[in-house]
């Protein structure tokens, strides 16, 4: 089940954001990651619209959106590949008509799910943050096709 997130889920999502961050992640230092958890907690999941993927009441994986851009898709490392990163991006799809996102270039994994989904890479950059490079990737809505 996919729902919006509560200050509640804040403890789950911030463990599953920094457990996917570390396995999708291997060429960034683990210390960077732990670095950024109190800003993703009082600065950027504040300012997103958050929504959690639940099993049996445990919350397995989130998103958040920040206008039309997917700023986050992670799923708990033992719960990857079960489903739940493609209905949550589903979801994010479904409300919305266009999205961009960053992905890592070495993050191999999330470019080819990404490109699997209708994402089209835009242009290649350097991360501020990590000196990475990462790519910006967009998905835009087909419009529908009226039967003539």
């Amino acid at each position: 089940m996919i729902r919006s997130a509560t200050s509640k889920d804040t403890p789950q999502i911030l463990e599953t954001w920094l457990q996917a961050s570390l396995l999708a992640h291997p060429f960034i230092s683990s210390c960077f990651w732990r670095s950024w958890l109190n800003d993703m907690e009082q600065i950027y999941l504040p300012q997103a619209e958050t929504y959690v993927c639940e099993q049996y009441d445990e919350v397995v994986g989130f998103s958040s959106l920040v206008e039309n851009h997917l700023a986050a898709l992670f799923v708990l490392p033992m719960h990857q590949g079960r489903g739940h990163g493609k209905r949550l991006l589903q979801h994010a799809q479904s409300i919305r008509n266009e999205l961009s996102l960053c992905v890592y270039s070495r993050n191999t994994r999330a470019l080819t799910f990404y490109r699997r989904a209708g994402f089209r890479e835009q242009h290649e950059r350097r991360d501020f943050h990590t000196g990475e490079f990462e790519r910006l990737m967009m998905w835009i809505r087909e419009p529908e096709r009226i039967p003539s």
